[in-house]
């Protein structure tokens, strides 16, 4: 009898693209989420994920509360810390990801990387 692999899970695949992304751009901390907030996959080291899935909810509401169509917002600290919110859709899913960034790091590839990934996960 061959055994067939098993194709991991949807949360398993995402939590693989937000690993790698977390790993390869040093960033603090990412969660892919719905756009109400709620987190599918999470990543990285520090940060309540759901805080920061809650805020990026918060902000594409507030956005579009003041008829702003975004696909991103970066909010920075005084330290240089940003915190990077993408939206996106998936299908008729919208969704975001937001990626804890520290000083100095840039962001956009590898977030596109990872949207690209999620995409793909989320369709399979």
């Amino acid at each position: 009898m061959v055994k067939r692999k098993r194709r991991p899970s949807r949360q398993t695949a995402l939590q693989r693209a937000l690993r790698e992304m977390v790993q390869e751009g040093q960033f603090r901390a990412a969660v892919v989420a719905s756009i109400d907030g709620l987190p599918l996959a999470t990543a990285g080291r520090s940060a309540d994920k759901e805080l920061m899935a809650g805020v990026a909810a918060w902000l594409k509401e507030y956005a579009e509360r003041t008829h702003v169509s975004l696909d991103e917002i970066v909010a920075r600290d005084s330290q240089g810390n940003c915190f990077v919110s993408r939206y996106f859709n998936v299908g008729d899913d919208p969704l975001l990801l937001a990626v804890k960034v520290p000083p100095g790091q840039p962001h956009r590839r590898l977030t596109n990387k990872a949207i690209r990934e999620i995409k793909r996960v989320w369709e399979s």
